[in-house]
């Protein structure tokens, strides 16, 4: 493993070092984020595809592990709840993985960013639209779309998360069916890029020695979580998600 990472420049391997871990303690914190985080910083030091790969095994491990900071009966239950909206999920994942071979997914990227955008702004500064039930439609559709999303461009948390949020998922919940979705995404990505090639032996072995930063940086997160109630929780959330929606319109001009 030590022969591969040396084939990468040292500040090459400080810098994800430093940005597995940074995108660690937020996932700590709210439970999401660290896609967006560690391709944000990749690309804008123009390495989007080594961020791509990079990111690989450290979510999936994150994952895994946020979802089973809880009981197998609270799993069963969030499973049961948001079964169509997990299955649109899936599904959107592999068409969206289709389309972003065959088509230009800006239009599509900048419109969700400027909708995550604004609706968390307004959520932020107590605008808030009535609290919707977690109805198959409204599940099949915010899955499908995350999925979309997931499937071209690697990002799925402001859309699954806005979805939770509009119908008043509690702090606890919310955590538990963001991991679920993300692990199972984490999957699918792996295995994509496993054919893609961009996830290969070098790239591989790199995103793995990354999981020990991101783990470390998210346990101090988890911490941190422990102590904020649902109204900090909630506040905490809705900026980074001003944020995601940021980082969507701009990743829809330099979609790689």
């Amino acid at each position: 493993m030590l022969n591969v990472i040396h084939q990468f420049e040292t500040s090459t391997v400080l810098f994800f070092v430093t940005v597995c871990f940074v995108a660690g303690f937020i996932k700590g914190i709210v439970g999401f984020a660290m896609p967006m985080i560690i391709l944000g910083c990749s690309a804008a030091l123009g390495m989007p595809l080594l961020g791509l790969a990079v990111l690989i095994m450290p979510t999936l491990v994150t994952n895994i592990y946020q979802v089973s900071l809880f009981g197998t009966a609270e799993l069963v239950k969030s499973i049961r709840d948001f079964r169509f909206f997990l299955f649109a999920c899936l599904i959107g994942l592999f068409v969206g993985a289709n389309l972003f071979a065959a088509a230009n997914l800006n239009i599509l990227i900048a419109g969700i960013g400027a909708v995550v955008l604004l609706l968390s702004l307004l959520q932020l500064v107590n605008i808030r639209a009535p609290k919707r039930t977690n109805s198959r439609a409204l599940s099949g559709i915010s899955g499908a779309i995350t999925g979309l999303l997931g499937g071209g461009t690697g990002i799925w948390g402001p859309t699954t998360v806005l979805y939770l949020t509009s119908i008043g998922t509690s702090k606890k919940r919310q955590i538990l069916v963001q991991g679920l979705t993300f692990a199972l995404s984490s999957f699918f990505l792996l295995f994509a890029h496993l054919y893609t090639g961009v996830f290969n032996k070098d790239t591989g072995i790199l995103s793995t020695f990354m999981v020990l930063p991101a783990m470390i940086g998210m346990i101090f997160g988890v911490g941190i979580q422990r102590y904020l109630n649902q109204d900090k929780f909630r506040v905490v959330t809705l900026i980074l998600l001003c944020i995601g929606g940021v980082y969507l319109i701009y990743r829809s001009a330099n979609v790689f």
